[in-house]
């Protein structure tokens, strides 16, 4: 670059070098981005899209300076003015200002991301709050399956937290959720509704059913140990039928009361509102 500055002055070619030069570091990441490209969410994807753009476009670029711009009277005046440097630096504005677009599209996006996470998002366990559960179970076709409630609560969890610290209670809520989500079926819906309790929209075949999945839950809840200092916990669980949409607030007021039933008869198991 320096020598095509002071000792032999060639625009043109400086042009080149430098638009190689951009392109080649835009190069190294490449192969990151066509890895990333498949599973990107749309935004992302496009922001991924117009970085390949723009590094085609450095060498494109380059191509265009050796083509037609070497035969262009190399004073900056003439090259600066002529119709070829006038297309380039209009694209260069082009794409600048689509790519500013895109990331600012991709900003915002990721603002509402993260707003309605704060609304409808447990921040501690990242499950659903009371108020996204209430919203999410508007969609649910109650007339295509069963479905079912399970309220539960973790037993003597004021110990816990008076024993070990509150920083270890967090750590086993989170265990509890990781535990509930990696085994939740797709159309569920799990919930913290505050402090230790769970709620769980499960669908099932019957009754029978629901409470296998509950037993199950249990089960795996209670072979858990938690943190290092190796805490075992249990829960107590009420278990109740949804009819329809509209029996969802009952059915809510349902298990609690199972769940303080459960818990009066001496915690660690599931009651229910129908006999097998």
């Amino acid at each position: 670059m320096t020598y095509f500055s002071y000792i032999q002055p060639q625009i043109w070619v400086r042009l080149i070098i430098l638009n190689i030069s951009l392109g080649l570091v835009g190069f190294i990441t490449i192969p990151y981005v066509l890895k990333k490209l498949p599973s990107s969410k749309s935004f992302d994807k496009w922001i991924l899209i117009f970085y390949l753009i723009s590094v085609s476009y450095s060498f494109f670029r380059a191509g265009i300076n050796f083509i037609f711009l070497e035969p262009i009277d190399q004073s900056q005046f003439t090259l600066t003015s002529s119709v070829w440097w006038l297309l380039c630096m209009s694209a260069n504005i082009l794409l600048n200002i689509l790519f500013a677009l895109v990331i600012s599209g991709c900003a915002v996006k990721d603002v509402i991301h993260h707003l309605n996470n704060e609304r409808f998002q447990d921040p501690l366990t990242h499950l659903l709050n009371r108020r996204s559960f209430f919203e999410k179970n508007k969609v649910i076709d109650f007339g295509n399956s069963f479905y079912f409630l399970i309220y539960f609560d973790l037993d003597h969890f004021k110990t816990i937290n008076d024993t070990w610290g509150h920083y270890t209670g967090d750590l086993i809520l989170k265990g509890v959720s990781e535990i509930i989500l990696n085994n939740k079926k797709a159309n569920d819906l799990v919930a913290r509704f505050g402090g230790e309790e769970f709620i769980c929209l499960i669908s099932a075949k019957n009754e029978r059913d629901a409470l296998h999945q509950t037993q199950r839950l249990k089960a795996l809840i209670e072979q858990t140990v938690f943190t290092n200092n190796k805490i075992r916990i249990t829960a107590s669980y009420g278990l109740t039928s949804i009819k329809n949409l509209q029996d969802i607030e009952q059915a809510l007021h349902r298990a609690d009361h199972l769940l303080y039933r459960a818990k009066a008869n001496g915690r660690n198991q599931i009651s229910s509102d129908f006999v097998i």
